[in-house]
């Protein structure tokens, strides 16, 4: 089981994070908690995703909602780049023939962007 922080705990542990701080980032849906017997608890993930909006806020005096779009952008290429990986599994598991095949293709598509 994943253990979960209360708002309280999530403050404490987070000490660039005040209680203003995480009402603007929920209002921008930076994390989106989740409701238990304890209230509104918080899982390692927000934890991590508050921690990188903190910081960019501090370094780069950025707002909530641009934070939030900067942090999907950020979620969108961490799953590509597992797309990716799956997709590189699949062709190296092909025969030579195959793979050889696909390098060729993709070299070729490439090379026609640039």
């Amino acid at each position: 089981m994943t253990r979960t922080l209360t708002e309280e705990e999530l403050i404490a542990t987070i000490t660039r994070l005040t209680s203003d701080r995480l009402s603007e980032y929920l209002a921008a849906e930076i994390v989106i908690p989740e409701q238990s017997e304890q209230g509104w608890v918080y899982q390692s993930i927000d934890v991590a995703r508050l921690e990188l909006a903190c910081e960019l806020h501090e370094q780069y005096d950025m707002e909530a909602d641009a934070l939030s779009m900067m942090i999907s952008l950020i979620d969108q290429m961490h799953c590509l780049r597992a797309e990716l990986r799956e997709v590189l599994s699949a062709v190296e598991a092909q025969p030579d023939a195959v793979r050889n095949t696909l390098i060729e293709v993709i070299g070729t598509a490439r090379l026609r962007r640039n």
